[in-house]
């Protein structure tokens, strides 16, 4: 196999919460490239972790209750696992992130070969943090990929000995068609073990017999690293393609070319219409070209001027067959102002077309000093702004200053209780063709928890008495929608119940973050509950009522998304659904995860089988156009005023050491080569500005009319 780049595998050292790197972070593995020959290594995806340990579900879950996680769908029962019983969640066909699944790190990472030239990652398991869980006293933790961008977990390799298996490398010997293990126990003895299939003894959970070595194999792990705090693993030899891959998924994509191509006026036609044909050329959009052979396109601002005099030419049969002329433009680049909003919180913008006349409108969870049950000394509200442009919804255009209490506390639901807090994650959607705005509310606290313990929220809104609602913008007798600022043109909230008319979650009561997917002709609502997300379907004639039971189909699995699974939101895109989510909890730690299920093709999406899971968050806390933004997440898809996808979603506000809640942000989104979403790309990155500036060649052709 030719090499032309060496491969890096590494853990890091914890440096803390604030650049990305806690104990959640730094035990997992991370990569780094550099051509043969070359100095210094270049890490790969941000210094950040691409391969996270999977999660451990308990022995006391069900196969019917660990359904959604697809992680460790290839895991034997654990030995090392604590026995402790189920909560109430396997009963209903479910687990309880953090409880009925345990999660890991790792430490020691190495890369081999399998006999069929596949990756293989082998690895000490830790608990979570990267303390011992008794694993690495008689296994190691293994993991097979195909090009290192995905993994498949095959959970541990067992081994015959109890005596410690520390820093195990693997190497397949050709000649004896075997691989051979090496290790060092806690002693300081080397052992090895020999086994012809490693991924048949990973997936039978059956030990290997061991022999003390003669030497051992710890040199293949020496290695010079430029990396800050970075602990290396070992070094493979990848070839051009691999690395290339490798570089597309986890490197920066940066803009590297902009053009237009040629317009052509037919002098054939009419004089006018010859004059309104140059006109309609204001129109015309520039092609960009980036790194990975990825494409986009942009709108231009055309030079008016010189617009007008070609039109002006083209209306009095000034042109010749075979004349040209040009066009100076500057492509449109908008770079939103940051924060977008301040203290506004699970953001949605909504481009929406009112009775004809476009719109734009931005909602979100009000989260003034990261209070965002009952901010403002109790005033909470459902804020909602609506703007001819989306940089008009921001604060720097005035926004805020404009902002309707589309709700506030106090008001009533169709059941008749007052919501008086909350008012979570509200969204924008369509939904059989009325305005619709999914969001959870909260209501005052019973005197006692479901348990019979006292509530210390008795009397005050309870942010665990919050379900799913839904209200809808009424329309006039012809149709015609009313008028979405006035409060009083809005049904009044119904909550969303299953098809018996039960609550969604029987297991905590809250459910929250409700999005809307539609797919193949059938409309599944996505939400948050028992930490993690849950589909269902439902009928759009009525969508206060779900059509089967909600199914939960992505657990928290990772260390990076640990604990909770939230805010989902969908688009699709050349044939798959994309679905983003949030983990990790509410602050800078704080990330989106994304998995992805196939569009048009039928599939049940209740189902958690149908959908992929990225390994790695999509997007984390990182430097973006020159600032540190942590905690990014809960995001929306939608799109600008020029039809570009655009992100909305926040990041926490932290200075000194203190939180302040949660702001607003826009960026634009960019799709790679080979069909991932960019959500991070630098506004230099998008557009080069020394391509900003673009000509348009027009020529004229036929005969003059």
């Amino acid at each position: 196999m030719s090499s032309s780049y060496e491969l890096l595998c590494y853990t890091r050292e914890a440096t803390g919460r604030e650049k990305a790197n806690n104990e959640d972070i730094a035990y997992s593995m991370h990569l780094a490239l550099r051509a043969d020959g070359a100095a210094q290594w270049e890490p790969l995806n941000e210094n950040y972790g691409i391969f996270f340990a999977a999660g451990v579900p308990i022995q006391a879950a069900t196969a019917e209750s660990r359904r959604a996680c697809v992680a460790s769908a290839h895991f034997v029962a654990d030995p090392f696992d604590e026995a402790h019983p189920a909560t109430d969640a396997v009963a209903y066909g479910a687990v309880m992130p953090g409880i009925d699944i345990t999660l890991k790190s790792l430490k020691n990472p190495y890369l081999f070969r399998l006999a069929d030239g596949r990756f293989a990652l082998a690895a000490t398991r830790t608990a979570r943090g990267g303390e011992p869980d008794g694993s690495e006293r008689s296994a190691f933790l293994l993991a097979v990929s195909d090009d290192l961008t995905s993994f498949t977990q095959l959970g541990l390799v067992m081994l015959r000995t109890g005596g410690g298996v520390n820093r195990p490398s693997v190497a397949f010997d050709a000649d004896a068609s075997r691989y051979v293990i090496s290790w060092t126990s806690n002693d300081g003895k080397s052992y090895v073990a020999t086994v012809a299939d490693i991924v048949a003894v990973a997936e039978s959970g059956e030990p290997i017999d061991i022999a003390e070595a003669v030497v051992t194999a710890e040199s293949s792990r020496s290695c010079d690293c430029n990396i800050p705090n970075a602990i290396p693993g070992n070094v493979i030899a990848v070839t051009e393609e691999e690395a290339s891959k490798l570089i597309e998924r986890f490197g920066r994509i940066y803009n590297v070319e902009t053009s237009v191509a040629t317009q052509h006026i037919d002098m054939a036609a009419s004089r006018e219409a010859s004059r309104e044909a140059v006109q309609a050329l204001a129109k015309v959009r520039a092609d960009l070209v980036y790194s990975d052979g990825s494409g986009a396109t942009r709108a231009v601002d055309w030079n008016k001027d010189e617009l007008e005099a070609i039109a002006q030419d083209a209306a009095e049969g000034k042109f010749q067959p075979g004349d040209t002329r040009t066009v100076s433009g500057r492509i449109r680049q908008t770079v939103y102002p940051v924060p977008f909003a301040v203290e506004r919180a699970d953001p949605s913008v909504f481009a929406w077309n009112f009775n004809g006349k476009p719109m734009f409108m931005f909602i979100a969870t009000d989260d003034t000093d990261g209070n965002c049950v009952d901010p403002n000394d109790g005033a909470t509200h459902m804020p909602l702004r609506i703007a001819d442009s989306i940089e008009a919804l921001s604060d720097a255009a005035g926004g805020r200053a404009k902002e309707i209490d589309l709700l506030k506390c106090g008001d009533y639901n169709a059941e008749g209780r007052a919501m008086t807090g909350c008012f979570w994650a509200p969204e924008l959607h369509v939904i059989d063709g009325k305005l619709s705005v999914l969001f959870m509310p909260c209501f005052d606290g019973p005197a006692t928890n479901p348990d019979g313990t006292p509530n210390e929220r008795a009397g005050k809104p309870d942010m665990w008495t919050g379900s799913c609602h839904i209200m809808q913008l009424k329309q006039h007798s012809d149709g015609t929608d009313f008028d979405p600022r006035e409060p009083e043109n809005w049904t009044v909230p119904k909550p969303i119940l299953t098809p018996t008319g039960g609550v969604l979650n029987p297991i905590q009561r809250i459910s929250l973050d409700m999005t809307v997917i539609s797919d193949s002709g059938r409309w599944y609502y996505a939400w948050q509950q028992v930490g993690s997300i849950w589909i269902a379907s439902f009928d759009p004639a009525c969508p206060e009522r779900l059509t089967c039971e909600p199914k939960q189909v992505v657990v928290p699995e990772f260390a990076w998304d640990n604990m909770i699974a939230e805010g989902p939101n969908a688009i699709v895109h050349d044939g798959t659904i994309y679905l983003i989510y949030s983990g990790s909890l509410v602050g800078i730690d704080y990330t989106t995860g994304l998995v992805t299920a196939p569009a048009g093709q039928n599939a049940d999406l209740t189902d958690p089988n149908v959908w992929t899971k990225l390994d790695y968050p999509l997007q984390k806390s990182g430097v973006y156009n020159g600032q540190w933004q942590l905690g990014t997440g809960h995001g929306m898809w939608s799109n600008d005023e020029d039809g570009n996808l655009i992100y909305v979603f926040h990041n926490a506000e932290y200075e000194n050491g203190r939180y302040g809640g949660r702001d607003a942000q826009v960026r634009r989104v960019h799709w790679s080569k080979e069909g991932m979403p960019i959500l991070d790309m630098q506004a230099a990155e998008e557009l080069n500005p020394d391509y900003a500036d673009i000509t348009m060649k027009i020529v004229v052709s036929g005969n003059k009319g």
